[in-house]
C-alpha cells in the first residue's frame, strides 16, 4: 500500500509538467473535514468527560496534494490512539475525569486518496463542494490493567476490527448563515482479519454561521456486519451517535464544546456491549467547513 501511494504521488508531481496542475506540499487532507463528525474512528483532538474518561490523540493530514481547475488530488495519513476508562467517571484529578478499573487502549493508522471535484461542485450550486475518498485502515486494540493486583480480563471472545477498506462520498454548502454536510461510507474488511465483513454508515453536520459562537449538530450511524474469525463466528454490531453543541472557529480549525447522545455497541475491547449513554465532551477539530 506504501508503494502505491508513493507511486501515485510521483506520478502526480510528473503531472505538473503538463497544462494547469500544481502539487502543494503538507496541508489538509480533505476539503470536506472529516473532523466534525459524531464517529468514534473521527481521527482527532478530543476529550469524552462523561458518562466515561475517553481520551482520543488523533489528526487527518494531506501530504502531498494536485490541483487542476476541475479537481484536487490528495493524499494524506490518518491515525488516533484513545484511552478509555472500563468504569464510569467518579472524580476529577488535575483537571481531567478519573474513573477506576483497566484502561482500554484503541488505535488506527489509515492511508487516504481525497479527490475534490471542484468544478462539479461548483456547478451543482453557489459554494458547494464534492468529494469522494478511500483509505486503508487498520485498528487493534488492548488494555492495561489495575496496579492494584487486580484479576486479568479474557478479552479472547471479544471482536477484533483488523484491516479495512473504506469509500466514502461527501457533499457541503455553505449559505450566508449556514454550513451543511453529508458523507456517505461503505466499509469491506480483509476476510480472515476481522470479525466483521463489512458495513455502511452515514454522516451528517449542520452549523449556524452567522455569529462567533457556532451552534451545530452532528449525527452519525453504523451497521457492521458480522463474520467469522478464528473459529468463531461475531454477531452484527451497530452504532447511533449524535453530538449537540457550540463551535468556535480557528484559524486551524474548531473547538468544539458538546453534548453526546449513543446507542448501540461500544469500540475496541468492549465490543460486544450494548448500551445507550449521554455524555459531556470537548473536541479540537482540525480543518474547516468550505468557504
Amino acid at each position: 500500500m506504501k508503494a502505491g501511494l508513493a507511486a501515485l504521488a510521483i506520478a502526480l508531481a510528473a503531472a505538473t509538467a503538463h497544462a494547469d496542475g500544481r502539487v502543494q506540499g503538507l496541508g489538509a487532507a480533505r476539503r470536506i473535514a472529516r473532523s466534525w463528525s459524531a464517529s468514534r474512528d473521527t481521527p482527532t483532538m478530543n476529550l469524552l468527560i462523561v458518562p466515561r474518561d475517553v481520551r482520543t490523540a488523533g489528526g487527518e493530514l494531506a501530504f502531498a496534494s494536485w490541483r487542476s481547475d476541475s479537481i484536487t488530488v490528495r493524499l494524506g495519513f490518518a491515525g488516533l490512539i484513545e484511552l478509555e476508562s472500563d468504569g464510569t467517571t467518579e472524580a476529577f484529578g488535575n483537571l481531567f475525569p478519573r474513573a477506576t478499573g483497566a484502561i482500554l487502549w484503541r488505535g488506527s493508522y489509515a492511508y487516504v486518496t481525497a479527490v475534490a471535484l471542484d468544478r462539479l461542485g461548483a456547478r451543482l450550486c453557489p459554494r458547494c463542494a464534492l468529494e469522494v475518498a478511500a483509505q486503508y485502515r487498520h485498528e487493534s486494540q488492548h488494555y492495561t490493567g489495575s496496579n492494584r493486583g487486580d484479576a486479568g480480563m479474557d478479552v479472547s471472545a471479544e471482536p477484533y476490527v483488523g484491516d479495512e477498506l473504506i469509500v466514502d462520498a461527501a457533499v457541503a454548502r455553505r449559505t450566508a448563515r449556514w454550513a451543511f454536510a453529508a458523507r456517505a461510507v461503505g466499509m469491506v474488511f480483509v476476510p480472515g482479519r476481522s470479525s466483521y465483513a463489512g458495513g455502511p454508515a452515514i454522516d451528517l453536520h449542520a452549523r449556524f454561521t452567522g455569529a462567533r459562537l457556532q451552534p451545530f449538530v452532528s449525527a452519525y450511524a453504523e451497521y457492521l456486519v458480522g463474520d467469522e474469525l478464528v473459529g468463531r463466528r461475531f454477531p452484527d454490531a451497530y452504532l447511533a451517535r449524535a453530538l449537540v453543541g457550540v463551535a468556535v472557529p480557528g484559524a486551524l480549525g474548531d473547538t468544539m464544546i458538546y453534548l453526546s447522545a449513543d446507542v448501540g455497541h461500544r469500540k475496541g475491547i468492549r465490543g460486544l456491549t450494548e448500551e445507550a449513554t449521554l455524555g459531556v465532551g470537548v473536541r479540537l477539530a482540525l480543518g474547516a467547513t468550505p468557504r
